[in-house]
């Protein structure tokens, strides 16, 4: 098989270095210093070494490839014209945080077009090094096309693949999870665990829960506040993947997590609101 993935982040260089093992894989990156970085360095992760040719122009994606999409949402419109151009034809996966992508997705003239969540703990150590240690769980689904098209990629061996049916469902879930972790662990800078063991912490993950159930009462369902906690508990070492890129000095894509639950809301979030221009402004500085 045949890979290009968008994208410099963390999430991205991990699908770089698990899919170079299963074929053929080409990293498009926005930053020329990081495309010369892995170029001249290789893709690092652990004691292994890959060379994975990076560029910056989408004329080199093979017009065969599955496209995985990881850029943050600033970086989509101009990806998505280039996409439009360039390579209108490839099947595309959407591997990115939030919804805020979903329509803009489903009004491209590619055929086959699939979204999915990456569950993770890959961090960006600098531009061509990465490190992980639990095995990746990629959960995805069809928005456009036919579900054969993307049959190849549910036998990939390096991580753990879940074909979803209900996609959006799927996504909206994660949404709602994320909404409550990443913020909080971003601004705070603290590992997943530390947001249920630490009182001051716990205060504000009940303060928040309790203002997104006044405005999504359906989380009480989706995701109960002792699903979440439970899971910040089994994960107690790990970092969100928003503190992963703001540890990185990479873009955290705040709008493209937050700004979504802001504009589907029909209640006002005075404290999510808080955290979301808090994010912002150390995204911006």
């Amino acid at each position: 098989m045949k890979f290009a993935i968008i994208g410099g982040n963390a999430q991205a260089l991990l699908l770089a270095h698990l899919l170079k093992k299963e074929g053929e894989v080409q990293l498009i990156v926005m930053d020329e210093e990081q495309a010369a970085d892995l170029n001249a360095h290789g893709l690092i992760c652990g004691t292994e070494q890959q060379r994975i040719a990076a560029y910056t122009d989408f004329e080199q994606v093979d017009p065969n490839a599955y496209i995985f999409i990881t850029v943050h949402s600033e970086e989509l419109p101009p990806t998505l014209r280039l996409l439009k151009i360039r390579r209108p034809s490839n099947p595309l996966v959407f591997i990115q945080q939030g919804m805020l992508y979903v329509e803009k997705a489903r009004l491209l003239a590619h055929r086959q077009i699939a979204a999915g969540t990456l569950d993770c703990d890959a961090v960006k150590v600098n531009a061509h090094e990465i490190k992980y240690t639990k095995t990746p769980q990629l959960s995805f689904g069809l928005l456009k096309g036919e579900p054969a098209h993307f049959e190849p990629l549910t036998k990939v061996a390096q991580m753990a693949v879940q074909w979803t049916e209900d996609i959006e469902k799927r996504l909206f879930e994660q949404l709602l999870r994320d909404s409550l972790i990443n913020p909080l662990t971003a601004m705070m800078k603290i590992e997943k665990g530390r947001l249920i063991t630490e009182p001051n912490a716990y205060e504000l993950f009940r303060n928040l829960y309790n203002e997104m159930y006044l405005a999504f009462p359906e989380i009480e369902t989706l995701q109960p506040i002792e699903r979440v906690a439970a899971y910040c508990a089994s994960h107690p070492g790990e970092i969100s993947a928003m503190l992963a890129d703001r540890m990185a000095g990479d873009p955290m894509d705040v709008d493209g997590l937050m700004l979504y639950i802001l504009q589907i809301s029909k209640l006002d979030l005075p404290l999510f609101k808080a955290f979301y221009h808090l994010l912002k402004t150390v995204e911006e500085n």
